[in-house]
């Protein structure tokens, strides 16, 4: 009978659990096949993008010298970013969040927007790429 050495015995070891760490990750993946994870900045986007858009008085479409249309605003909220240091998040009753992208037209605007439940309410926008606001339309 012959005396079993230490080498052996690690190497099962390391056999035993390099297949239960095998079993693990082909477990793992087919639990969470599909499902990914989405940054905070995305997962905002992409809410505030189903939701139903209202738009208030003050929001600068009704403005015709602002030149902003609705098209515009859907554009930046299909590709802009929430600007985190200009919303306001704890905002109550509702959340403020700062959308900033570029419209068809190339200009950079800036949409405020109240997550009111369902709703995303356009409070107003703000074209970025002029040096200053001159509409004086009410």
């Amino acid at each position: 009978m012959a005396i079993p050495s230490k080498n052996s015995d690690l190497y099962r070891r390391l056999r035993l659990y390099g297949f239960g760490f095998l079993l693990g990750l082909l477990i793992v993946s087919f639990v969470y096949k599909g499902k990914g994870c989405q940054m905070p900045n995305s997962a905002k986007m992409e809410e505030l993008s189903w939701q139903k858009l209202q738009y208030t008085p003050h929001s600068g479409t009704s403005k015709p010298c602002r030149n902003i249309t609705e098209a515009d605003i859907k554009q930046v909220l299909k590709n802009g970013k929430v600007n985190y240091s200009m919303s306001d998040v704890r905002h109550k009753p509702y959340s403020s969040y700062a959308v900033e992208g570029l419209s068809a037209l190339g200009r950079k605007l800036r949409i405020m927007i109240d997550d009111v439940d369902t709703i995303s309410k356009v409070t107003f926008t703000i074209d970025l790429s002029s040096e200053k606001d001159t509409c004086d339309c009410r």
